[in-house]
């Protein structure tokens, strides 16, 4: 089945607070625990709420650059993505407001890829461009930086 997306859709996501620190959210029917580790009051019974968006940084990597990889003639057959980030908690702990909460972000993307070495460049320099998750970071003032190798190549 091909399915026709619309470019500009809507989706929700419901929570519930299970505690002071645990909340239940829900998306497409999948079910996502929220909580803070137990040396900060939370029962640690999953990633706290700035993990996520991480998780969804890399989430949304891996999908996009897939998608810009059949765009541009290569196939990845495998992609490992680590995310090394500095986060200013001031404004979580009620110390200060503060503007850019996590004031840089470093993504280490390691792939292997089949096709053209220009298509896999091309990928490297437009994925910033399309992640939604990256592009959101970005305008908030977070220095995202993306570090590839590729077919060993650090480039």
């Amino acid at each position: 089945m091909n399915v026709r997306e619309k470019p500009i859709w809507k989706f929700k996501v419901d929570a519930q607070q299970t505690s002071s620190t645990r909340s239940v959210a829900e998306a497409r029917g999948k079910q996502i625990i929220i909580d803070e580790p137990i040396q900060r009051g939370g029962t640690d019974h999953g990633p706290m709420p700035v993990e996520y968006v991480f998780v969804g940084l890399a989430g949304c990597t891996h999908v996009v650059s897939n998608k810009l990889a059949e765009a541009n003639g290569i196939k990845f057959k495998d992609m490992d993505i680590n995310i090394a980030v500095t986060m200013d908690s001031h404004g979580t702990r009620l110390i200060k407001p503060i503007d850019v909460p996590f004031p840089s972000v470093l993504i280490t993307i390691r792939a292997d890829y089949e096709g053209p070495r220009e298509g896999a460049l091309k990928v490297k320099e437009m994925l910033r461009d399309y992640c939604a998750v990256s592009k959101m970071l970005q305008e908030s003032g977070t220095e995202v930086v993306e570090s590839w190798v590729l077919n060993g190549e650090a480039l």
